[in-house]
């Protein structure tokens, strides 16, 4: 069984929203709880949420990057993408389009689930219901609607994935330009160098994308390159064409080759 956890990011002014899948193996709650404890929050009361300010608070800021480790090492990946405008009729059906092609990856595939969605994705629980209802390409999941983030901690990890790609894709499209310094660990060639903010953020969430590797590759090039579309990635017809072609250039295909 797999645990799937859903959260979204709105981005009305670039002209999209995207919502992500955080896929676990098992459930994250007994570990993202044990993270929280160890920089001072308590899971009970508090909730992690990219957009909270962290500036000067390094606790924050360490529990971020735990987190993020956790999802490199625990998790995979899969993202939709509507429409802003419409992004409160079609960003839950857009999730269970892209759910449907996520069950069928092998790592998915033919196995029972439990499916966590977070509050505000559907017009209203009942409508979300009536969309699964008999659905065979389905069948093998258990939903849970319109979950407080807080209690489903997992939904929490969703967000940051929601959020990491939104800053990627809004980079891609050039809405956003900002640069940092890379604090990396050890000796890496890395530590102290200014990248763009869309390089660090893909590198630290790169191996999580939902993928498959390129049948029959040409060359090492290829061979270094999955392919995340269709299984990890949906783009909804909605999308305008400018905003479509730039997110399945960013996420269709994802390179695991090395970046040094």
């Amino acid at each position: 069984m797999a645990y799937l956890f859903l959260d979204d990011s709105k981005h009305h002014r670039s002209g999209f929203s995207l919502a992500a899948f955080a896929i676990c193996d098992v459930d994250p709650t007994e570990e993202m709880g044990a993270l929280f404890r160890e920089y001072g929050f308590d899971p009970g009361t508090f909730e992690f949420k990219s957009s909270a300010t962290m500036k000067d608070d390094n606790d924050l800021q360490a529990l971020r990057d735990s987190l993020k480790h956790f999802i490199a090492r625990n998790c995979k990946m899969a993202l939709c993408v509507v429409d802003s405008a419409e992004d409160t009729r079609k960003l839950g059906p857009a999730s269970l389009t892209l759910l449907r092609s996520a069950l069928k990856h092998p790592l998915l595939e033919g196995r029972q689930h439990e499916v966590f969605f977070d509050e505000g994705l559907f017009k209203h629980k009942s409508a979300a219901e009536a969309l699964v209802a008999g659905d065979p390409e389905l069948a093998g999941c258990i939903f849970h609607f319109e979950q407080d983030s807080k209690a489903v901690m997992g939904i929490q990890l969703a967000d940051i994935m929601a959020h990491t790609c939104s800053i990627m894709l809004l980079e891609a499209l050039g809405d956003i330009t900002k640069k940092v310094i890379v604090n990396a660990p050890g000796d890496s060639i890395y530590d102290g160098l200014e990248v763009e903010l869309g390089f660090e953020m893909w590198a630290g969430i790169r191996y999580a994308f939902l993928s498959q590797n390129k049948p029959n590759p040409k060359d090492d090039f290829e061979l270094a390159n999955v392919d995340v579309y269709p299984w990890g990635l949906f783009i909804d017809e909605s999308v305008n064409e400018r905003v479509a072609r730039v997110a399945m250039d960013r996420f269709g295909e994802n390179y695991l080759g090395c970046i040094h």
